[in-house]
Formats: C-alpha cells, structure tokens, sequence
C-alpha cells in the first residue's frame, strides 16, 4: 500500500479556528468599507471608476480571501480531505497580507508615504496597524500547526484513505497551474528589467503606490502566489493528496478579483488592449488575467471529484498468539526449508522451561506410611489423549 501525508484531526480542528478568526478580520474590514464608503463607492474605485477612498482598508483581493478564509473553515470542520489545502494556502496568504500592512502602516507619515490616500492617527488607520499585528501573531502558529499536524498514512487506526486527483485532472490541472508559474516570472522579470534595482522597494514592498490599508504590493503579492502554484502545480502532476485542496484554494481566492477587475476594464474600455508605453506588460497581464479567470474555473471543475489513493485500508494483523476454533494456519510455501542454525527458540504461545524431568508414574508413599485408602483418585494425568479410569 502506498504512503501518503495527511492532515491529523486534531491539527484539522485547531487550523479550523484559526481560519475562523481570520475570516473574522477579513470580513470586519469588509463591513467597515462598506459601512464608510457604501456598496456604490467601494464598487466603484473597484471598478476603476473614480480612486480609493482615504483609508480605504479593502480591495478586490479581499472578496476572495474572505471566500477562501470560509471554506477553509468549513472544509476543516465538516472533515472534508481539501481541508489541508485550503488551510495552507489561506494561512499562507492570510500571513502576507498582516505582515504586509504591519509594514505599510508602521512606517506611513506624511514625509515617508507607503499610501496613496492615507492619513495617520485615525481610527481607521490605527486599528488596521494593531488587528494585522494580532494576526500576524496568530499566522505565525497556525502555519507551525499545520506543518507539525501531517502524518503517514495508513495508520495503525482506522482512517479512510486520502483522496488525490484523477489521473487525467491531476495532468490538465498541473499545466494549467504551470502556465500561471510561467506568466508570474514573466511578469516579475519584466517589472525588473524595465524598473531597475531602483524600484525594488516600491515593487516588492510597496511604498508610495498602495491603494489600500491591507492592500500587498505587486511583487510582494507575485512572490507568495509563485511559491503556492508552483507547489499546487507538482502536486497535480504528481497527484500527491494536496493537491486538491491547493488547487481549490488557488482558484477560490483568484477567481473574484478577476471577475472585478474584467468588469472594470471592460467598462472603462481598456479590456484585452495592447495600447500604453509598455505593450510587453500590458500582454503578459492580459494572459494572466484570462489564467486567473478561466484557469481558475477550470481547477474547480477539474479538482471536484477525487479518487482515494489506495482501494481499502487494512489494518496490521497481529501475529495469532495461540491455536483457537475457526484458526486456519497458513499453507507451507513450496521449496525446501531449511531450518534456521542454532538452539530453536520455542513458539510465542509457549513458555520458557527449564530441563524436562524423567516421565514417571504416579508418586509413591513414602516408605513407613499407611497404605492409601482404596478410591483414592489418582493423580492429574498430563497429555492430550482421553482420560485414564
């Protein structure tokens, strides 16, 4: 039977709640946006339609990790074999983006400027600042969690087998996720060499072009979705257990943002043009918008149906410690045997005696006793044969 990982129940459970609270976070700052700016103002700058609000904490981004950060939860506590996926990738991204913002708004002022449209000492902008801590403090944990909860299975317990993609999923699920890793090198070796070394900083952490409070910088981002589709896209090809769940939470949290952002362009009219100073890019992130959006629906239809990695589970059979009714020994092999060289240690069932005294009759009274009364019954007989009378 083959050896596989999967997730423990107990690092299941405790991923769970995690999961839970980061959902918390996420849709908190949802419904703070949506409370500021209104449903038609937050769809709005969404859309490209006019630019974010001051302290504008949300992006398109978010509706999909709210998404993922709840499935996760779910998968987790009604057992589902994704769960272990879907937990990894939504600690992974829930930890860049509280790593992210701690950054942004630790070192935002009015001289040194990570935001567009920020200001500091606002409620708003202080709370982000202490919630991301809190949940990077708590990312931190629930990724050591999940790393430390893998097991091998089987088991010496019951447990059904780990499912795994089917075979011709697994191969047009892995190209799919192959292509992304392609378009996201391209698109971080082009940003590179057109913006020098010198634009390292605002690239990769951001300063003086985010939008949002808890909004990631483009390569920042870029970085931590490679690393995640390159693994989703060897466990496919590989059809190891995970990746189903990764693959399902890749797509989860890809797929709204996209369908925002091709609402957006298409309604300002920049949707699928090569117009600009730098057709190269505005190409590479065509294809990449159409892999998030097309790509990411393709994952959920190829990854919805699984098959177990092995037929059934046997548990190890102990070795029978003593012959009993309905025991059937096992038939020799053919071919000659050849006893093992030195003393034979006895059977399992028997115990260990010393030297085997003389075979005798029945013990005799000492010399000077009385006779025994006749109907003495004798002494118990040893064997297996039928009893003396």
């Amino acid at each position: 039977m083959p050896q596989s990982m999967a997730l423990a129940k107990g690092a299941r459970i405790t991923g769970g709640v995690f999961c839970l609270l980061f959902f918390l976070f996420t849709a908190y700052w949802l419904a703070v946006d949506l409370g500021e700016f209104g449903l038609d103002g937050l769809w709005e700058s969404w859309t490209f339609q006019h630019r974010a609000g001051t302290d504008q904490v949300t992006a398109p981004f978010h509706l999909g990790l709210a998404a993922l950060q709840l499935a996760a939860v779910f998968a987790a506590f009604a057992g589902q074999r994704v769960a272990g996926g879907l937990l990894a990738v939504a600690t992974t991204l829930t930890f860049a983006t509280a790593l992210q913002a701690v950054i942004s708004t630790g070192t935002h002022t009015s001289d040194n400027r990570w935001f567009l449209h920020a200001e500091n000492a606002t409620p708003t902008f202080d709370g982000v600042f202490v919630s991301s801590m809190g949940l990077l403090l708590m990312a931190l944990p629930a990724g050591l969690v999940l790393l430390a909860g893998m097991r091998s299975w089987p088991r010496r317990t019951p447990s059904d087998p780990p499912m795994r993609p089917a075979r011709t999923a697994g191969v047009v699920a892995g190209l799919v996720l192959g292509a992304m890793v392609l378009c996201n090198l391209a698109w971080q070796v082009y940003m590179l060499v057109q913006g020098g070394t010198g634009s390292f900083t605002m690239f990769y952490l951001g300063k003086g072009i985010l939008s949002s409070l808890l909004s990631m910088a483009p390569g920042w981002s870029a970085v931590f979705f490679l690393v995640l589709t390159a693994v989703a896209a060897l466990s496919s090809l590989m059809r190891g257990p995970a990746a189903r769940g990764l693959a399902f939470g890749l797509a989860i949290v890809a797929l709204p943002g996209a369908v925002v952002t091709v609402i957006g362009l298409a309604g300002n009219g920049s949707l699928f043009t090569l117009a600009g100073a730098t057709p190269g890019l505005t190409l590479i992130g065509d294809v990449g918008l159409l892999l998030d959006l097309v790509g990411s629906a393709a994952l959920l239809a190829l990854m919805g149906r699984g098959e177990p990695v092995a037929p059934a589970w046997f548990p190890p059979a102990p070795s029978p410690q003593f012959a009993a009714p309905g025991f059937v020994p096992q038939a020799p092999q053919p071919g000659p045997h050849v006893p093992p060289a030195g003393p034979q240690a006895p059977p399992s069932w028997q115990q260990p005696v010393g030297p085997v005294p003389p075979v005798s009759g029945p013990p005799m009274p000492p010399a000077g006793a009385p006779p025994m009364p006749p109907g003495t019954p004798p002494a118990p007989q040893g064997g297996f044969g039928p009893p003396r009378y």
